[in-house]
């Protein structure tokens, strides 16, 4: 499991402060980026300390909503570093 997840559904007003403020409870979090995607929704990254930290927050089982929007939360797909 790695250690930084993504987000996305919150509002184009959100901070990064105020998206740290959500992942606090579950570790420390060691950075937080806002991005605009290529088609112009916004997505968070959150660099969470470890592992452990990630998976309190996919096991708290917790639906996350910020203004009334739900949150969708996943982890970066693994790369395979095997060359064929």
């Amino acid at each position: 499991m790695a250690s930084k997840i993504y987000i996305s559904g919150f509002p184009s007003s959100y901070t990064k402060s105020q998206l740290k403020q959500i992942f606090v409870p579950f570790g420390t979090v060691e950075s937080v980026q806002v991005l605009r995607d290529t088609r112009g929704y916004f997505v968070g990254v959150v660099q969470m300390s470890s592992p452990e930290d990630v998976e309190h927050i996919f096991g708290a089982q917790q639906v996350f909503q910020v203004e009334g929007k739900h949150l969708d939360i996943w982890e970066p797909a693994e790369r395979d570093n095997a060359r064929r």
